[in-house]
C-alpha cells in the first residue's frame, strides 16, 4: 500500500523458512529442505498456496487476516505473488506505480520488470488505485 509516500507492507510472505510455518509443516509430518531456496518436501518455494494436491496436507490455503483503516492517505494497493515480490522490494513498486494511473498499465510495468530481474515463477499482480485519494480528483463528481 502507499500511504502518505510510504510503502507499507500489510501481509507477510509465507515461506517454508520461517519458523512458525515450518513448525505447522512438521508437525502435519512434512519437511522443509534447501533446494536452491527452502521448500516444502523440495518442490514448493511457498508454505501456504491453492490447489497443490501432491502438497495439500503441508501446504495450506489458511489465510492471515489483518484488518487495516483506510482513509483519504491511501492512493494505492499492490497485491502479487512471490514471482514479483522475490525480485522487486516494496519500495520498488511503489516508485514504479505510483507516476502510472492506469492500474494495468501499472501490473504490466511490475510483470516486465520482475521478468527482466530474472523471475522464473508465475506472477500474479494486481493494482487497485483509490481514485477518491488521487490529486486532482473530485469527489462525489458525477456526470
Amino acid at each position: 500500500m502507499l500511504i502518505s509516500f510510504s510503502a507499507i507492507a500489510v501481509s507477510r510472505d509465507h515461506k517454508p523458512d520461517q519458523t512458525d510455518e515450518r513448525q505447522r509443516i512438521e508437525d502435519a509430518g512434512g519437511f522443509v529442505m534447501w533446494a536452491g531456496t527452502w521448500r516444502v518436501g523440495g518442490v514448493l518455494a511457498v508454505s501456504r498456496a491453492f490447489g497443490d494436491r501432491l502438497l495439500k496436507q503441508y501446504v495450506v490455503a489458511d489465510p492471515e487476516i489483518q484488518e487495516e483503516k483506510v482513509d483519504g492517505s491511501l492512493e494505492f494497493l499492490i497485491l502479487a505473488s512471490d514471482g514479483l515480490w522475490d525480485v522487486v522490494t516494496n519500495e520498488e513498486a511503489v516508485s514504479m506505480v505510483k507516476p502510472i494511473q492506469d492500474p494495468e498499465d501499472a501490473a504490466k510495468r511490475l510483470m516486465q520488470e520482475a521478468y527482466q530481474r530474472g523471475s522464473a515463477d508465475n506472477i500474479t499482480i494486481v493494482v487497485v488505485r483509490f481514485l477518491g485519494n488521487q490529486e486532482g480528483s473530485s469527489r462525489g463528481a458525477s456526470a
